[in-house]
């Protein structure tokens, strides 16, 4: 069976490679290679990548399939014919289903679009024009952040599409923050390039004669300031002439509880074809989805407490081959909420606190959100048990914490998202405290002359201290020992020491000493 048609974010794109565009190795051929990075240099995953070809004067996207991601690495490769000019950009703006199953890509932070090297647009970025002794390049970019993530729920339009009858954009109660603004453009297509409908720029829209066989869909764009907007699109169907009505509407019955079973249903005409599909808070619910069939069931679980459960149904006539019969869509969806208080939701762990783990010393909880606006709550755990009020940001080692594993649970609440947020830190066993020395560099800075490290004060004795010779910040291979020979390679550069200091019970500690300038 057909499935239903549905627009993607930005284009139409079909699964489809054009021929003498497949990532295959052949002749004539040029490699691209993309890799996103963030400020810090961490890789972007999940960040569209598009290549443009120069043609007819014109900067165009050739790759008509999709969705185009980087990997967990923040790469992609492809291969494209030689002498063609290219430009390569990145958006970062996919929301969807991830790698990892049974999750929904929705990060709190987004980027930047950023085309190769660093320009904000395809006309502005530079051009590479491979030839056969130049036939691959990496094209490598830095996407500067723009500003908080949206968690958006798929828009979908309520109606039948037929002239004169309202269609509804809904959805955008589950988005995330709630206090977003929204702006709406409708947009119609025969069978060409779409283009806006003049002065249709609200939730609902009534096709007029003038729409009659053309193909209708909205964009919708939530906007807030510290947030990098966010647009998804709606499904499509051809308005005008006689869609299908269910002799019946969807409705959802049975427990809204734990434990619980939904069932979705509605009255199906004969000779069509239907999908029903799930959402938990507005994230799709793939495995529940039924194709060809006028129900559907949701098991409700204790994780969906307080959450609302939606589901969505699209209908269409089929021919007698059982294809989709152009322009005879509908849809229709129902919602219920399930009873309890949403539970808290779990954030990636987090790193150890961040401090030396002795007594005496001080640590400091990771930082767990980038929303500055955000409430976020402390309690420090001592061997599992929580620490009576302990509940800052920062904590103080004591006696009492010596040998147990110390670690901090965090709450976030944020303006605008339902519920709270948690995670729990990794564990750092708590020990005694060194007294701590110095280190200091001695000698002569000249090729030939020899340099030694000092570390008086270390204790209490006896400790073990290991050293490790910097050239610039940088560790030089096999130079561990007290006492380091200067290099030609030395010259102009600045040296230091690193020594780690360790003792059995004692939290081991790390000092680097100030920088003597080899004379060239």
């Amino acid at each position: 069976m057909r499935p239903l048609r549905t627009l993607l974010v930005t284009a139409l794109t079909l699964v489809v490679v054009p021929s003498g565009l497949a990532p295959a190795h052949a002749t004539d051929e040029a490699t691209i290679t993309g890799v996103a990075r963030d400020p810090d240099g961490t890789p972007l995953p999940n960040v569209t990548w598009t290549i443009h070809a120069y043609e007819d004067g014109e900067w165009t996207s050739p790759l008509q399939f999709g969705p185009r991601l980087t990997d967990g690495q923040g790469r992609f490769e492809w291969e494209m014919p030689l002498g063609g000019q290219y430009r390569v950009c990145f958006h970062d703006t996919y929301y969807g289903n991830a790698t990892t199953p049974g999750s929904y890509w929705q990060p709190e932070v987004r980027h930047r679009d950023t085309c190769w090297p660093n320009a904000t647009s395809v006309e502005s970025a530079q051009t590479w024009t491979p030839t056969a002794r130049d036939s691959s390049k990496t094209f490598a970019v830095t996407m500067p952040v723009q500003g908080l993530g949206m968690a958006p729920v798929d828009p979908f339009i309520v109606g039948t599409y037929e002239i004169g009858e309202p269609l509804t954009i809904v959805g955008q109660e589950g988005w995330r923050p709630t206090n977003a603004t929204f702006s709406y453009q409708w947009w119609s297509s025969t069978d060409g390039p779409a283009a806006p409908i003049p002065g249709a720029t609200g939730a609902t829209y009534v096709p007029t004669p003038a729409d009659e066989g053309k193909w209708v869909y909205a964009q919708v764009t939530a906007s807030r300031p510290g947030y990098k907007p966010a647009a998804l699109v709606t499904p499509l169907s051809r308005a005008g002439g006689v869609h299908v009505r269910p002799t019946s509407p969807l409705a959802i019955t049975g427990d809204a509880v734990a434990g619980g079973t939904l069932t979705a249903s509605f009255g199906r005409p004969g000779n069509t074809y239907s999908e029903i599909d799930w959402f938990v808070d507005g994230v799709p619910q793939p495995e529940h989805k039924t194709y060809d069939s006028d129900r559907a069931t949701f098991p409700v679980a204790g994780a969906h407490a307080g959450a609302r459960v939606e589901a969505r149904m699209r209908i269409y006539r089929r021919d007698a081959e059982g294809h989709y019969v152009d322009g005879s869509d509908a849809s229709q969806r129902a919602q219920v909420q399930v009873a309890g208080e949403r539970r808290a939701q779990p954030l990636p762990p987090a790193p150890a606190p961040a401090g030396e783990p002795a007594i005496g010393r001080t640590l400091a909880a990771p930082s767990v959100t980038a929303d500055p606006a955000a409430t976020v709550q402390h309690q420090w755990i001592r061997g599992g048990k929580a620490v009576k009020g302990a509940t800052s940001p920062r904590y103080k080692l004591t006696k009492a914490d010596l040998g147990k594993k110390v670690k901090v649970e965090v709450t976030v609440t944020r303006p605008g998202w339902w519920g709270t947020y948690v995670t729990t830190s990794e564990g750092t066993v708590a020990k005694r405290a060194l007294k701590k020395g110095n280190v200091k560099v001695v000698g002569k800075a000249r090729v030939g002359q020899k340099l030694k490290a000092r570390t008086p004060g270390w204790g209490p004795k006896p400790v073990k201290i290991r050293f490790q010779w910097l050239r610039n910040g940088k560790a030089i291979k096999g130079a561990k020992k007290k006492a380091y020979k200067i290099k030609k390679a030395d010259r102009g550069k600045k040296l230091k020491v690193r020594v780690t200091v360790k003792k059995p019970m004692f939290a081991t500690v790390t000092k680097t000493s100030k920088g003597r300038k080899v004379r060239r």
